[in-house]
């Protein structure tokens, strides 16, 4: 119960250091929104370079999209098997059942050997990802610019008690 405190603090500092550095509400949620919605790319292993030139590409804040990037990592994982199925219904194609345990083994023996050996289930997967993109970049950036619109003011005054 700690740690969550603990994650719960530091996201508030980090949000803090960000907004006092002169970014936003509506820019901050921008740019989280971006970095959650691309963390959950299907391909393991791409989304810190994606985000990086997305970043660098639209002239956006580098730590914070990387921030919102790692913060989302999980959900990429967890998020492949729905992207999967989007994508096989939408193009109508019909894979063999592919576990969670194969998919990470396959990972663990290298990532160019993963996509090497599922290129199929990630193309399928990306065509999922990339219907899925639009709704959840919208929904994820409206509830983040009003939450930060209101809250915003709050976070730059607080003080977040930082370990030493």
């Amino acid at each position: 119960m700690q740690k969550f405190f603990n994650f719960k603090s530091n996201v508030a500092l980090s949000l803090s250091k960000l907004l006092k550095q002169g970014l936003s509400p509506f820019k901050l949620a921008l740019v989280i929104a971006l970095g959650i919605t691309l963390s959950v790319f299907p391909i393991l292993g791409t989304t810190t370079i994606i985000c990086t030139l997305v970043a660098l590409l639209f002239h956006l804040n580098l730590p914070a999209i990387q921030l919102a990037n790692y913060a989302a990592f999980p959900l990429q994982v967890i998020l492949f098997f729905p992207f999967l199925k989007l994508g096989e219904k939408l193009s109508e194609i019909s894979l063999d059942p592919l576990s969670k345990v194969q998919l990470i083994s396959t990972f663990e023996e290298g990532v160019f050997h993963a996509i090497q050996e599922l290129s199929r289930y990630l193309i399928i997967a990306c065509l999922g990802w990339s219907l899925a993109f639009l709704p959840i970049f919208t929904i994820l950036f409206f509830c983040l610019w009003i939450i930060l619109k209101n809250y915003g003011p709050i976070l730059v005054q607080s003080k977040v008690p930082h370990k030493a």
